[in-house]
Order: structure tokens, then C-alpha cells, then sequence
């Protein structure tokens, strides 16, 4: 294994689809789905509340998108199937359950829903939590609306299909997100969510022009957050105004040998001089950043955790944490975390991780209030500022690029840095860091003023 070494010198709904459009992943053993959280719904009841609460939603919301009435799917024909129950012909076509396994589908015409009740559901219940299956059956649902819009007749790649379907799931989220009503639901049911999404992703390198395509998990996590944040009204103006899809194919046989990752010894000298690169442009009064401000220590070894003002660091506040010491200057990460990062997500998740610290220096620079302290505003402007800088590579503005699956390594990192740190479950912050990232991504670096991050922060 290349290791990440810095010490006096810097070294170093699987998109995969079934029939119909559907969110898929492999499928695997079987499982009773019965079981209940220690507080929550079991399986079963949150599946029967998530879909009549989705039933409901769009009979609310479909006339004023369309102009004519919802058209329900009825309860007999949305299909929890298993071995021995009757699924109805898809087109004409016989469906077992063979077909459905590690699956869940809309049947484009003879409108049902099918889904894996013995793999894929409770599966993704026991994992990410009581609300990832009803994400799924929101998507799915998704693909009823659009056939009831005619949307499928329009001829749209399949990505774009796949991502509206995605935002409809969001907008419904988010409904149940301020009326709770018949569903279960914490706000910590959105870091699930960003995990459920990882896992649904398309492989990466796989081109979005592929017949079968739904997305790379940021793609897909940018929808859900469309959908979320702005309504199904956003979402249905897809058809018009499509979303970016950034997912990026591999360029070469070598790269796709790599995965699109650097050796480990050349991460973090290439990050930290595409940072200083980036800054020196947007800032003119920024301190240029080198090698010789980056330390590396190792948490489980008290002696290297570096002084920072005259004191050295409790362990606990330092473990497998990335920060930028504000007394001294410099910027320290904890080693083997870092290194699980790299040899587990890739070398852009190390990439964002050290990119977020140098956002704060920046901030220091530009005496933003709370960046001392950390405060959420200020966390939020970095993650943008972070956005910022990634979209300065993903247009070719710096001498760096990015390759296949860098940004779902951006989200995988994040993702594992909460749980590193100890966030707990119940807090959606990944979730909101990676919508004011993408508020960087998608507006630039100059939509990243302090007054208007912390107006939406207020306003969370």
C-alpha cells in the first residue's frame, strides 16, 4: 500500500437499472423485513404509511404541474414481491420474482409498481434507516408521474428521466420534511438518504449517454436536493431546463485502471498547489500555501499531534480530523485517517478534505465572523468555497482537471468525515454541506458572500 506521508517533507440504486427504469442494486440474501427500530416503524408500517402519504402528495401537487388530475396507482397493483406472488405482465411480458430481486420498478403503461420485499427494501431499511425504502418508492413513483405526463414520449436520455424521477422523490421528502403527517421522519433521515443515493450511483467512469444511465451519486444527490429545496415544480421544468449532469467517463484504459486516482505520494502536493493556484485568482490578498504548511500526525500517537498556539491538542479533539491552526498557520491532518480515505473513497476525497481547512484560512484572511469559532455559517461558506474551487477544475480554469468519480469521492468523503467525527446520526450535515458546495459548484466562487450564506443558513 502507498501510504499518505507528511512529516518534514510532503509524500504522499447501483445506476445499474431492471426493467422499466428502475433504481437497482445486486441482490443478496434474504431477509424478514419485519423487524422494528428501537423507536420507529417496523418495515412493513413504514411502507404502507410512505405509500399513502406519496398517493396523497401527488394528489395534491399533480393538477397544478399538469392541468388534470392525479390518477392513482391502486394498492393491488403496487407489488411487494417475493417468491410465490403474482406480479402482473409488464407490457405484455410475463414478471417473476426473478426479475424483480434486488430491484424495484415502474412498468411504463400497465402502471404497477414491483419491488424486492425479501433483498433490496428491508435490506436498505436495516442500512440506511427507516426512510431509504421510501425513497426508493418515491422514485419509482417518479416514473408514474411521468407517464402520466406523457414525459416518456418526449424521448429524453435516459439519465435526464432518471434524475427528474430522483427530484420528484426530493420534492416529496421535503414535503414530509414540514408536515410529518403519515410518515416517520428526522431530519437524520437525510444522511441515509445521501448514503442510499451513494449505493444506487452509476458505476463510475460509466458514461451518461449509456442507455441505462441514472446518474453519479452527486448527479443524483444534486436532484434529490432540486426536488427537496425548490418543489416539484423545479422538477417538471426538467424537460425544459435539464440539470447538469457532471458524470465524467473515464478518458483512457490507464485511467480507468487507476479509478481515476493519483498515487498516493502525489495527492496532497497536487491539491495543495491547484488550492494556491485557485486562491491566488479569486483572492488577491491571500498567503500563498506550500508544502511546508501541511503536517501530518498521527492521533494515536500523542507526541506527533503538532503544537498549535503553545499548546498541543487533546487527542479526542484532533482524531481523524482534517483542521487549519489559526494561531500558527498551518494546516494538520491525521494520517491514518486520511489514508483510510484514500485507499477507501479515492484520492479526491482526500483532495476535498484538505481543501476545506485552506477554505478557512481563507476566511481567517478575510476576517469572515465565526470562522474562529467554527460556527455553522462559516462552515457553510467554506463548503461553498470548496465548491467554488471544484468547479474552477471541472471548467479547465486551472492547470488540474477533474477525472471519473471525483465527486462522488467529494460526497463519500464528506459523508465518512461526519461519522469519523462523531456527528450524530440525527443531524442531516453532510446533507447541508453538500448543498452549499453545490452552491459553489453550480454559481461560483462569488456566490459564496457571507450575508447570503448566513440568510439560508437562518432560514434552515
Amino acid at each position: 500500500m502507498v501510504a499518505l506521508v507528511v512529516a518534514a517533507t510532503i509524500g504522499s440504486l447501483v445506476g445499474s437499472t431492471g426493467s422499466a427504469g428502475a433504481a437497482s442494486r445486486p441482490g443478496s440474501g434474504s431477509a424478514s423485513g419485519t423487524g422494528a427500530g428501537a423507536d420507529g416503524p417496523t418495515y412493513r408500517e413504514s411502507m404502507r404509511a410512505a405509500i399513502a402519504d406519496i398517493q396523497d402528495f401527488w394528489a395534491r401537487e399533480y393538477r397544478a404541474l399538469y392541468g388534470r388530475g392525479y390518477e392513482p396507482i391502486p394498492q393491488a397493483r403496487v407489488i411487494a414481491a417475493r417468491p410465490g406472488v403474482t406480479i402482473p405482465k409488464c407490457q405484455g411480458f410475463k414478471v417473476s420474482y426473478r426479475d424483480v430481486r434486488g430491484n424495484a420498478f415502474y412498468c411504463l403503461e400497465s402502471n404497477f409498481i414491483a419491488y424486492d420485499d425479501v433483498g433490496l427494501m428491508p435490506q436498505f431499511f436495516e442500512t440506511f434507516g427507516q426512510f431509504a425504502p421510501s425513497l426508493i418508492l418515491a422514485h419509482e413513483w417518479g416514473h408514474a408521474i411521468q407517464d402520466r405526463a406523457d414525459v416518456e414520449q418526449l424521448g429524453l436520455p435516459s439519465v435526464y428521466v432518471e434524475l427528474q424521477a430522483d427530484c420528484f422523490a426530493g420534492a416529496w421528502t421535503g414535503d414530509v420534511a414540514v408536515k410529518p403527517q403519515q410518515v416517520a421522519y428526522a431530519p437524520g433521515d437525510l444522511e441515509g438518504a445521501v448514503a442510499a443515493l451513494i449505493e444506487l450511483r452509476d458505476a463510475p467512469g460509466s458514461s451518461p449517454d449509456d442507455s441505462d444511465a441514472h446518474g453519479s451519486a452527486f448527479d443524483r444527490l444534486s436532484a434529490f436536493q432540486d426536488g427537496y429545496l425548490l418543489g416539484p415544480e423545479r422538477c417538471a421544468a426538467y424537460v425544459d431546463e435539464p440539470p447538469l449532469v457532471v458524470q465524467i467517463p473515464f478518458s483512457s484504459r490507464a485511467e480507468a485502471a487507476s479509478g481515476g486516482n493519483l498515487p498516493a505520494e502525489d495527492v496532497i502536493p497536487t491539491t495543495v498547489e491547484l488550492l494556491d493556484e485557485f486562491y491566488s485568482r479569486v483572492e488577491p490578498e491571500f498567503r500563498s500555501l506550500t508544502l511546508a504548511d501541511v503536517v501530518a500526525f498521527d492521533s494515536t500517537r500523542v507526541r506527533t499531534i503538532p503544537r498549535c498556539g503553545g499548546t498541543r491538542p487533546d487527542v479526542e479533539v484532533v482524531a481523524n480530523r482534517v483542521y487549519f491552526c489559526i494561531e500558527d498557520g498551518y494546516l494538520a491532518f491525521d494520517e491514518p485517517f486520511l489514508q483510510s480515505v484514500y485507499d477507501e473513497i479515492g484520492d479526491f476525497g482526500v483532495a476535498t478534505l484538505i481543501a476545506n481547512p485552506v477554505a478557512t484560512s481563507v476566511q481567517i484572511g478575510q476576517r469572515i465572523p465565526g470562522a474562529r469559532d467554527n460556527t455553522l455559517e462559516a462552515v457553510m461558506q467554506a463548503d461553498c468555497y470548496t465548491g467554488g474551487w471544484v468547479a474552477a477544475l471541472y471548467n479547465g480554469f486551472l492547470s488540474g482537471s477533474l477525472s471519473a468519480g471525483d465527486l462522488d469521492e467529494f460526497v463519500q468523503a464528506y459523508l465518512s468525515y461526519s461519522r469519523a467525527r462523531g456527528v450524530s446520526g440525527d443531524v442531516p450535515l453532510t446533507f447541508v454541506r453538500v448543498r452549499f458546495f453545490r452552491q459553489g459548484f453550480l454559481e461560483g466562487y462569488g456566490s459564496c458572500d457571507y450575508a447570503r450564506i448566513a440568510a439560508q443558513v437562518a432560514a434552515l
